[in-house]
């Protein structure tokens, strides 16, 4: 089953950008995740098309279950 730690941001523009993290740690909880997503917000660590985050909008872990046919 593969992991992603999916983090949601609302731009400066209005609009939303994600930022996946490949294989979370099992116990990843609402207090690791969010010191980080705030600093990405106040350092404006990311630049999609000249907006950087103004604020956090969400964070999700989510598992894929792939099945193997051929």
């Amino acid at each position: 089953m593969a992991k992603t730690l999916n983090m949601r941001f609302t731009l400066t523009n209005g609009k939303t950008t994600s930022l996946g993290i490949a294989n979370p740690k099992d116990d990843l909880a609402r207090e690791d995740v969010e010191p980080v997503m705030q600093s990405i917000v106040d350092k404006s660590a990311l630049l999609v098309k000249e907006a950087t985050p103004a604020a956090i909008k969400a964070a999700v872990v989510r598992e894929v279950n792939e099945t193997k046919l051929i």
